[in-house]
């Protein structure tokens, strides 16, 4: 039995459901109004017997407690695992970390304890006088835990030596130089220092600030096994709950931006490591569907930072782009929160207009810009678009933009705000840009002898789902043909989970544990040697099997539901039922065909 499946045999549907909805017996099962749409005759059902719910009114949709809490706590499976472990005393695995990895973490706590004990020491009397100066409390710096590095070059190697720790050590957490000859030498010196926690909540790094003219600016830590700034937001352990809640993520480009933030209550904000978005960070924030760039508007003169503004624009509508993260693997598909710009005054920083009006940095955030008309308004200022050629140059610019949606009413859109800019038809500009041919990433599978165990791994599977989900992802060209295919057709949680993250597009690396090895497993999963024909075949009738086993389950649903309700009554459901027959019937004469 996995950890999910004893889960659900601890906590009952209905028990866990009348916790949100107030639930009346209704023959062997139970009705009340659906928590996710307003009604006001019951629609929704729990069956005890199936350990299931569905609603069969406006929401249409339906599962298991998992589907329900998830759904109901607008959570991640992650999330919703762990909660319903901790709701049902159910002790779940640890995840899978290498033991060179795991004296890291703690180093870099003993690192911080050091800097912040520096800070404040006699030797932080400037640090501290500029902290205050930039508007931070001593709450908001004990919050963050805010640090000095010492200036003599050695004092936190001889420290962390001193505690039991090795050289090999300190410079796998990237706290030090590596010279060719001789010790290695502190990598921060007289720096303001400013911790960095990974999206768990981890510290795994520091960000420096240096107090006199040294060079660069603001310094991180080197690239290490529990460090990568391609995958962390800064302050996103702190902004997790506020941006799932209030769907909308704002991205600064400063540790001092973030901090002031959060201590003036604006908690929806995270800073990124870099000038673009990575795919890692924008599926952290996909559980919102907005993300806000607070943006200098001379920025968007910057090469860097407009090629940064596409780069993002391409990783968020699922396009994959070129990244430099070893070890990266991206598997996504189209979809995700919508990318806008919020255009700061000239010479303005986020955390000067916070401390100085808060209105205005409301205001900022909530009236942005969609990212391609601030990019079509940059790209009009570089071409003389009052000539014809002016416009022809600025069309062929910008046709990648255009296409960069992958929903083709986007597209049709992006074409007639870019008609509008440049005061031409749209036939005259279809005429001139061609749409490019969509690439799909590819996730090579796994040679079957490297295939890994999955701790969903047991003696009740589900092969059809399997067999389905494994011609999917090793043949991702047949993509299209799955059109048909919808989550709650999965009634294997894993399975469910792993195709509700292929549609979203989710980074390999972001999956729960149990459900990137089920992924492993299917990608290695030997199928048999066939031709494209026979593949399309194959992956027709599982689309189609799936559907038909869906649909006989609302049959029995329908009739557990009906089997209670008087002949005045059952005219209301006449309708749905039509509609289900209908749809079985669709589903049997296209099998036939």
């Amino acid at each position: 039995m996995t950890v999910v499946d004893d889960i659900k045999a601890k906590l009952d549907v209905a028990d866990l459901i009348s916790g949100y909805v107030t639930l009346q017996k209704s023959g062997a099962s139970f009705k009340g109004l659906c928590p996710f749409h307003t009604e006001r005759t019951p629609s929704f059902f729990v069956f005890p017997n199936r350990q299931s719910w569905r609603c069969f009114g406006a929401c249409a949709t339906g599962g298991d407690v998992f589907s329900f809490y998830m759904q109901r706590e607008n959570v991640d499976f992650r999330q919703a695992l762990q909660d319903l472990a901790r709701m049902t005393g159910t002790e779940l695995p640890s995840r899978r970390r290498r033991k060179s990895e795991d004296p890291l973490f703690k180093l870099i706590e003993a690192a911080a304890k050091f800097f912040t004990r520096n800070l404040a020491s006699s030797e932080g009397t400037e640090a501290r006088a500029y902290v205050e100066e930039r508007g931070i409390t001593p709450e908001t710096a004990v919050k963050f835990q805010l640090g000095l590095s010492p200036n003599d070059g050695s004092a936190l190697r001889r420290h962390l030596l001193s505690l039991g720790y090795t050289e090999g050590q300190l410079s796998l957490a990237g706290l030090v130089s590596q010279p060719q000859e001789g010790a290695g030498q502190d990598l921060f010196r007289r720096r303001l220092i400013f911790p960095i926690w990974d999206a768990e909540g981890r510290m795994v790094g520091f960000g420096g600030r240096a107090l006199d003219d040294s060079m660069p600016k603001y310094l991180n830590s080197r690239q290490g096994p529990i460090f990568d700034k391609s995958k962390i937001l800064f302050g996103f352990h702190l902004a997790r709950e506020s941006i799932r809640n209030g769907g909308t993520a704002v991205v600064v480009e400063g540790y001092m931006d973030a901090i002031m933030a959060h201590q003036n209550g604006f908690d929806n904000v995270v800073a990124s490591m870099g000038t673009a978005l990575t795919s890692y960070q924008t599926d952290l924030l996909r559980s919102t569907s907005e993300v806000v760039m607070a943006l200098d508007p001379d920025a968007a003169g910057k090469e860097a930072t407009f090629r940064s503004l596409e780069s993002t624009w391409k990783v968020m509508q699922g396009q994959k782009v070129s990244e430099t993260r070893q070890g990266s693997t991206v598997y996504r598909r189209p979809g995700g929160p919508t990318l806008k710009i919020a255009p700061l005054p000239a010479g303005r920083d986020p955390d000067d207009i916070i401390r100085e009006d808060h209105a205005e940095w409301e205001r900022l955030t909530r009236e942005t810009q969609p990212v391609f008309e601030f990019l079509l308004q940059a790209y009009a200022r570089r071409f003389d678009i009052s000539t014809p050629q002016g416009k022809s140059d600025m069309a062929g610019a910008v046709s990648h933009l255009v296409y960069a949606a992958n929903d083709p009413f986007e597209q049709d859109r992006h074409v007639r705000i870019l008609a509008e800019v440049l005061d031409v038809p749209e036939s005259t500009l279809k005429a001139r840009i061609d749409s490019p041919r969509p690439q799909r990433a590819v996730r090579r599978p796994r040679r079957p002898d490297a295939a890994v165990a999955t701790p969903f791994k047991q003696l009740e599977r589900d092969p059809l789902e399997e067999h389905c989900l494994a011609l999917l992802l090793q043949n991702p060209d047949m993509t299209d043909m799955a059109s048909g295919l919808r989550s709650e057709m999965f009634q294997r949680v894993e399975n469910r989970e792993l195709f509700t993250n292929w549609l979203r597009g989710i980074t390999i690396e972001l999956l729960d544990e149990g459900i990137r090895s089920h992924l492993d497993y299917l990608t290695a999963k030997p199928l048999p040697p066939t031709d494209r024909k026979e593949l399309e075949a194959d992956l027709f009738q599982c689309v189609h099997r799936l559907q038909e086993r869906r649909l006989r389950q609302l049959k029995v649903e329908e009739g557990l539901r009906l089997s209670d309700v008087g002949p005045n009554e059952f005219s209301q459901f006449e309708e749905e039922i039509l509609k289900i027959n209908s749809d079985m019937e669709a589903l049997f004469r296209a099998r036939s065909v």
